[in-house]
């Protein structure tokens, strides 16, 4: 039996079988809401109202006629296109204007230069695969329990649409385009070039794509009909080609400084090192840092409380866009921590203050009217947190140095760009020994795609680096448990 469904405020009708799934439905005609917690029920941000009624569409089977009211999407969120700034003689494998794209789980940033390196055009979007699930893991299982095309469909769906946003900003057709290069995470890289991410799913959790690739672009998206695509290798299964752009933009691999450099998205991927010896590592951070398993959280768009500031014993907020505050996103969330520990309301362990107010049994700090802290966001921030951190000192112990001994921090990402380092290092999450050390280095990944693509040298030297780069499995080390749960402190 067929019901129809119609989404009132889009003014639109669709058909589902019997005993369907709302959020499946929702997710084919490409009008998901937001479901971080990839429709497990748990993150409960994938709400829509029923025939009047709220509910979670995961949670909501078919059983006949239905109207649906999706919930208001936010403005549109800021995706970071700004890079390292640096530059490389120009000689592509083949001539043409160049695309370099940055696929995170998050967001997808994409650049169109010239023949000369110029970049004519930059544009940047979400993930149209978060309906999906917030982090890699969601989306493994997604693709391993049959949806593998649509995934795939989805990410090639964006890169199409930002391909036609920067050639109609330049004005030039996409058949001109010579060269494609791409860099992403594992999961992202093999999700886009159709590749079933089974070797994800287990141990040894080793990566398919070992060695750098070039083939005709067309194979994967008809748009780039004359262009070559080319393919970052992976370090493992969990650090990506995107970690190789940062180490290939920031020129660590060259320097003889102490480096390390830490790009914090739904994963922590860091590398520490310096010319002589560089090992990364990959942990388990948790998309808690991007908005996923925040009560309020969201992305940084308009109506997300940004920075948090302490002024005469009271918190005040800053909310993208002056307008009022809808949710929090992680810089916001990190702010806001560090000086809750600053006013005594959480302690070392985490633990809220028993003055703080209470709403449905749990403890809560409020930082507007409608916008609060809950105890479980302050666990999931310390999750994350001390994964990074430990992470930190167990690459430095590899290496047989003092963490003190560092003499740069280079946070990439999104993410990194707007954090303020007295914060992070007043929770914690990178050690308070490196606060004057820190920089922001913006989207090194797509800096380096950049690079992959201007310069056939560049892009060879990402196999030397994925060769040179020791993998650290930081769960096979018998300090791991014990560096985990201390770092969980404050």
């Amino acid at each position: 039996m067929v019901h129809r469904i119609w989404i009132k405020n889009l003014g639109l009708a669709v058909q589902a079988a019997d005993g369907a799934n709302l959020l499946d439905i929702l997710r084919h005609e490409g009008l998901a809401p937001e479901a971080p917690c990839g429709g497990r029920g748990s993150c409960k941000k994938c709400a829509v109202a029923v025939d009047g009624i709220e509910q979670l569409a995961c949670r909501t089977t078919v059983k006949g006629d239905m109207t649906v009211v999706l919930p208001e999407k936010s403005g549109r969120a800021s995706v970071l296109v700004s890079g390292c700034g640096v530059s490389s003689e120009m000689d592509p494998i083949c001539p043409g204007y160049l695309l370099a794209f940055d696929i995170g789980t998050t967001t997808i940033v994409c650049y169109l230069l010239d023949e000369n390196g110029t970049e004519l055009a930059a544009a940047g979007m979400l993930n149209p695969q978060a309906p999906f699930g917030a982090d890699v893991i969601s989306r493994i299982q997604h693709a391993l329990s049959g949806t593998m095309e649509r995934l795939t469909s989805c990410i090639r769906g964006g890169l199409e649409e930002l391909t036609i946003q920067v050639c109609r900003k330049a004005g030039i057709p996409a058949d001109q385009i010579g060269v494609v290069s791409v860099v992403g995470n594992p999961c992202m890289q093999q999700l886009f070039l159709g590749i079933l991410p089974q070797n994800l799913a287990s141990v040894p959790f080793a990566p398919v794509i070992t060695m750098s690739s070039v083939c005709p672009a067309k194979d994967v998206l008809p748009l780039w009909e004359n262009a070559l695509l080319l393919t970052v290798p992976d370090i493992s299964g969990y650090v990506g080609a995107d970690t190789v752009g940062c180490v290939l933009a920031t020129r660590m691999y060259e320097d003889e400084r102490l480096t390390l450099m830490v790009d914090i998205g739904t994963n922590g991927e860091m590398v520490l090192g310096n010319r002589d010896r560089m090992v990364a590592c990959s942990t388990a951070a948790g998309p808690a840092l991007e908005g996923a398993g925040i009560k309020f959280g969201m992305h940084g768009a308009p109506g997300a409380i940004d920075h948090v500031r302490l002024s005469g014993g009271a918190l005040h907020v800053s909310v993208i866009g002056d307008e009022p505050a809808k949710g929090i996103c992680g810089s916001g969330l990190i702010d806001a921590i560090a000086h809750l520990l600053e006013l005594g309301l959480v302690d070392m362990r985490g633990r809220l203050a028993a003055s703080s107010d209470h709403i449905d049994g749990e403890r809560v700090v409020r930082l507007t009217d409608t916008i609060y802290i809950t105890q479980n966001d302050i666990r999931e921030v310390q999750m994350a947190k001390g994964a990074i951190a430990a992470g930190i000192t167990l690459m430095a112990n590899q290496l047989g140095t003092p963490v003190s001994e560092i003499d740069r921090v280079l946070l990439a990402g999104a993410f990194g760009s707007f954090l303020q380092p007295e914060s992070v290092c007043r929770i914690g999450l990178l050690p308070p020994v490196l606060l004057g050390k820190i920089q922001a280095v913006g989207n090194a990944a797509g800096s380096g795609a950049k690079l992959a693509a201007c310069n056939r040298r560049e892009f060879a030297r990402t196999d030397e680096l994925v060769k040179k780069i020791q993998f650290l499995e930081l769960a096979s080390l018998p300090d791991f448990r014990h560096k985990f749960a201390m770092n969980m402190r404050f």
